[in-house]
């Protein structure tokens, strides 16, 4: 009898290992037709599967057995392989991740991402205008930067909806307070493409400084949302769809590849922003540094997220700028052309 048990055993170890090595990814390619964009997914033997899919944040995962690690963009389409998890992030717009399906042939699984109809081609922007009601900021020589963060968001938001190419949110559309933690699950649950946070900048103990600032996600505030999320599932409900959420392994490891791509595509949005910056604005207030914060706006997981802090309140000089309505603009244009670029896309003609 023991020997049946351990020839059991044995048999069973061996298929498990036969399985773990047949799903190891051995090619990746696209291809489209009229209906579907295509990912072909081959393996080095016939690969078992489970599909989650999260429509609000364009993401679609296959849990399986993968040993093979990558990080490829197609058209828009960013696919992440990592152990016993495939993530595809959908950020070409027109593609529906909600009608995604995903057919195996063999040796290969193929994702199916029908094309949307042309009406709903639109990037989802989330402005984000820092303070609000009784937060009011910095306050000096009389002005109260929540004014300044909301003159300027309501200036970007106006030449966002007029684009016909965006869908534009603010986290708040007048003086009222708004929680970090609630522009956080709007981003969310608005399904963002990119996420954008306003803020007028101030140093007391240094009244000649100068400049704009660009802050994205940090390591520290990157681990410290994974583990908030990852031990917490009605937390993540906020941030994931429920099929992901109550996969623990699922949950982990979505969670840990999503924060990494809002760092990354944050940090990639942030170096555009300061170029374009330095290109148009640096002459009034100069373009300063990109750095790492552990900011609560910023872990949104699946969002690439940027603060800017346009300038320094308790520089007199900036100051006056930051308070000019046509100064304003130019920040608002500034930033518009920003998003365009981020997207690939060209100035927009009505």
């Amino acid at each position: 009898m023991k020997i049946w048990k351990f020839l059991t055993t044995l048999l069973l170890i061996n298929l498990f290992a036969l399985s773990a090595f047949a799903q190891r990814v051995v090619s990746l390619s696209v291809g489209l037709d009229k209906n579907y964009y295509k990912i072909f997914i081959t393996f080095d033997g016939k690969p078992w599967f489970k599909l989650f899919k999260d429509p609000k944040r364009d993401l679609i995962t296959l849990k399986l057995e993968n040993d093979h690690r990558f990080n490829r963009e197609f058209y828009s389409v960013r696919v992440v392989g990592e152990k016993n998890l495939i993530t595809i992030f959908v950020r070409n717009p027109q593609l529906s991740t909600a009608g995604a399906k995903v057919i195996r042939k063999y040796r290969t699984l193929v994702v199916l991402i029908p094309f949307k109809r042309k009406k709903f081609f639109k990037y989802t922007v989330v402005v984000d205008p820092g303070h609000g009601g009784k937060d009011s900021g910095a306050t000096y020589f009389g002005v109260k930067e929540k004014d300044i963060n909301l003159s300027v968001a309501l200036k970007l938001y106006k030449l966002l909806k007029e684009d016909g190419r965006f869908k534009v949110y603010l986290t708040r559309k007048g003086d009222y307070f708004v929680s970090l933690a609630e522009r956080q699950k709007f981003t969310a649950k608005v399904g963002a493409d990119l996420f954008i946070s306003i803020h007028a900048n101030a140093n007391p103990y240094k009244p000649n400084k100068r400049g704009a600032e660009f802050y994205v996600l940090s390591d520290r505030g990157k681990y410290r949302k994974f583990v908030d999320l990852a031990t917490h599932p009605s937390k993540a409900v906020e941030f994931l769809d429920d099929d992901m959420v109550w996969d623990y392994t699922v949950r982990k490891k979505v969670l840990k590849t999503t924060l990494e791509f809002t760092q990354e595509e944050g940090e990639e949005f942030a170096k555009i922003l300061r170029r374009y910056w330095c290109r148009y604005l640096g002459r009034y207030i100069p373009c300063g540094g990109i750095y790492r914060r552990s900011f609560a706006v910023l872990k949104v997981p699946g969002v690439p997220t940027v603060l800017v802090e346009i300038g320094y309140m308790t520089n007199r000089r900036e100051l006056k700028l930051l308070t000019d309505p046509h100064y304003q603009w130019i920040i608002a244009k500034t930033i518009y052309r920003a998003i365009l670029d981020y997207f690939n896309l060209k100035l927009w003609k009505n």
